[in-house]
């Protein structure tokens, strides 16, 4: 097959000539009829000729084949330059994000048909691939709707540790958020995120923080509500870092023991 942008005006079809005429190169030659007829069939098979017809259709009473027109349609943030398009295992052709192609010479049946180059914050709704039914002589068309969202770069936290001391011991939370260059939360994200101590504060400079140390962030926020600290100190501060991310590191805190 191959695929055409679409064009105004047309399809973009492709059609081989019809067997009898690939073989003698003469219209002519497939009427042995007397010369008056001839004439007159020749006039008339020039006639749908102009009027765009092929002479294999109507030889054979269809091609046998037909067109796919693919159409993409995104909105939202964060939008990719283009896509790719595939039919079955054929070769791809490019796409804009709100653009269409038209493969032609597809023979009739079930297709299967691919968005591709679509990036980890954009999502396709419906199946992608999808099966797309082509019928003979005809233009089957499919459309690709993509939304995207804000393109994370970067971790922030969204909820630091207490402003007050924490007591030994005593669990706490913090919750980190991705963000695009912007500052805004990017609820695409989806990835782990992990903490640690990025400033030990301890004296000793060998406390450990404890709890679950790494989730999976949900709709761009990751919230860690068991951590603690095993030793006191001042001036601890915590470090978030997911991969392809910015690291974020939290305001200062500090750890007491309890009062008598």
């Amino acid at each position: 097959m191959a695929p055409t942008r679409q064009a105004a005006g047309g399809e973009g079809w492709e059609a081989a000539p019809h067997p009898a005429l690939a073989r003698r190169g003469d219209c002519r030659s497939q009427f042995p009829v007397s010369p008056v007829r001839k004439t007159v069939y020749l006039l008339a098979l020039g006639a749908l000729g102009a009027a765009g017809c092929h002479l294999d259709k109507l030889l054979s009473g269809g091609s046998g084949s037909g067109a796919l027109r693919a159409a993409a349609t995104t909105s939202g943030s964060n939008l990719p330059a283009g896509y790719t398009v595939t039919v079955d295992s054929g070769q791809s052709t490019s796409i804009g994000i709100n653009d269409s192609v038209t493969a032609t010479g597809i023979p009739a049946g079930s297709h299967r048909a691919a968005l591709g180059g679509v990036p980890g914050n954009c999502s396709v709704n419906g199946d992608n691939p999808r099966t797309v039914s082509v019928r003979a002589n005809d233009t089957a068309r499919t459309t690709f709707s993509v939304a995207c969202n804000r393109l994370a770069t970067r971790l922030a936290f969204n909820i630091e540790p207490p402003q007050l001391p924490i007591v030994l011991g005593q669990n706490f939370t913090v919750e980190v958020s991705a963000e695009d260059d912007s500052g805004n939360l990017a609820p695409a994200f989806a990835d782990s995120v992990a903490i640690a101590i990025a400033n030990d504060g301890s004296l000793t400079k060998d406390a450990h923080l404890s709890g679950t140390r790494r989730v999976k962030a949900v709709n761009g926020l990751a919230t860690f509500n068991d951590l603690r600290i095993d030793k006191t100190g001042v001036n601890y501060t915590l470090k978030a870092t997911a991969a392809q991310l910015a690291d974020a590191t939290s305001r200062p805190f500090d750890v007491v023991t309890a009062a008598p």
